[in-house]
């Protein structure tokens, strides 16, 4: 049986294989002059170091699934979606990285959520804070067609294909949002306490909200 420690030690190296790969793309953009995409690489490996950086500077280490799904995300958008080209060879994958990259926003608002709520910062019943994360799942969708949308207009892109394109994308927020809200509430009530004090605590810390029960 594999042990946490295995598990953190596999997730940690695969994250940072694919943080550096994503390191890896930007000389080539450059060099063919793709500089809105090389910029969008920078962003996503800053935004995939995020847990890192936090590691270091607070001395907080986030809950190891969170850095692998959140790197996960920006890996299968940046290097398989864009530069293999897996948006126009596979029919599919827009709608798969749609429905996950929504997810682990959602899984991110629940737990942030969950954790006010569990050191009692927030009154909130376990439902509600299933509520928020679909909220917040179609808040997040919502800023991100409007983004697609003046992207599209300032540099005459086509990240947005029409009206049904942006509205199935904003179902797909939904769909992830419930399931993540009601996998989080299904956690909650059947996890043991240790396994919701191993969560909760590292983002108690980073807001400044964590005692010790």
């Amino acid at each position: 049986m594999v042990t946490l420690l295995e598990r953190v030690s596999i997730s940690t190296a695969i994250s940072w294989l694919m943080k550096l790969i994503l390191f890896f793309m930007l000389p080539y953009e450059i060099y063919v002059g793709d500089y809105l995409f090389a910029l969008a690489t920078i962003v996503a490996i800053i935004v995939s170091l995020t847990p890192a950086v936090v590691e270091r500077n607070y001395r907080i280490t986030l809950p190891f699934e969170l850095d692998l799904l959140i790197t996960l995300a920006i890996f299968l958008h940046m290097f398989f979606g864009e530069t293999l080209m897996f948006y126009e060879r596979i029919a599919l994958w827009d709608v798969i990285l749609h429905l996950f990259s929504t997810a682990v926003i959602s899984m991110l608002a629940f737990m942030i959520v969950y954790t006010l709520h569990y050191t009692k910062k927030l009154r909130l019943s376990i439902p509600l804070v299933g509520f928020f994360t679909v909220t917040f799942a179609m808040f997040v969708g919502s800023l991100w067609e409007i983004l697609e949308y003046t992207v599209d207009m300032l540099f005459k892109t086509a990240a947005q294909k029409g009206l049904g394109d942006t509205m199935w994308d904003l179902i797909y927020d939904l769909i992830a949002g419930i399931i993540v809200a009601c996998l989080g509430m299904a956690y909650v009530r059947y996890s043991k306490p240790d396994e919701r004090r191993r969560v909760t605590r590292p983002l108690g810390e980073l807001f400044g909200v964590w005692r010790e029960r």
